[in-house]
C-alpha cells in the first residue's frame, strides 16, 4: 500500500511540474511576438458642458457634466495570439484642475473577444458613463482623449498600452438648459 501511494505522489508531482512548465512556456512566448498596431484615428468633434444633476442622486446640487461625441477607427487584431483570451479597450479623458491635478475618466469601453471583432469603427459615438467634474467647474480646463487597451491572457500577466491620443481639447463654457 505504501508503494502505491508513493507512485501516485510521484506521478502527480511529475504531472504538476510538466503542467507548470508548459504554462510558463506559453506565457513567456507571448512576449516574443510584438503586436504591431496599425495607426488609429480618434477625434472628438463635439464636447459640451451642461449644468445638471446626477441621474443617480437627484437630491445633489447642480454640477457641471461634460458630454462627448467621438469618431474612432482602430484595428486591434494584432493583439490576438494563442494566449489572448480577450482585449478590454477603453476611451479615457485625462485633464487637470487646480484642486485635482491628475484626473482620468473612462468615457467609453468595449470588450473584444475575437480577432474578427477587433476592427473598431465608431462614428458619432456617445459616452457610456457620466463625466462630471468633482470640483466646481470645467472652465479653463483642457483634456486629452486616448484609446487604451488591456490584453487579458489565458496564462500570464495583463499587458496594457495606448493606441492613439488626441491633442488637448478645451472644455467649452457651461451652457444653461434654457440656451
Amino acid at each position: 500500500m505504501h508503494s502505491l501511494a508513493q507512485r501516485l505522489s510521484n506521478i502527480s508531482a511529475l504531472a504538476t511540474t510538466v503542467l507548470l512548465t508548459l504554462l510558463a512556456a506559453i506565457s513567456a512566448t507571448t512576449f516574443l511576438i510584438p503586436a504591431n498596431l496599425a495607426p488609429a484615428f480618434l477625434s472628438v468633434p463635439h464636447l459640451n458642458v451642461l449644468l445638471g444633476r446626477s441621474q443617480h442622486d437627484w437630491r445633489a446640487k447642480e454640477r457641471e457634466f461634460a458630454f462627448v461625441k467621438f469618431d474612432l477607427k482602430a484595428d486591434l487584431s494584432p493583439l490576438f495570439n494563442w494566449n489572448t483570451k480577450q482585449v478590454f479597450v477603453y476611451l479615457t479623458a485625462d485633464y487637470a484642475t487646480p484642486e485635482y491635478p491628475d484626473n482620468t475618466v473612462v468615457v467609453w469601453d468595449r470588450i473584444v473577444r475575437s480577432p474578427r471583432h477587433a476592427r473598431i469603427d465608431v462614428q458619432d459615438g456617445k459616452q457610456k458613463y457620466e463625466f462630471k467634474e468633482i470640483s466646481s467647474t470645467f472652465s479653463n480646463v483642457s483634456a486629452t482623449f486616448s484609446l487604451q487597451y488591456q490584453v487579458q491572457p489565458y496564462v500570464g500577466v495583463l499587458t496594457a498600452g495606448e493606441v492613439v491620443r488626441t491633442e488637448p481639447i478645451a472644455f467649452p463654457a457651461v451652457r444653461r438648459r434654457s440656451q
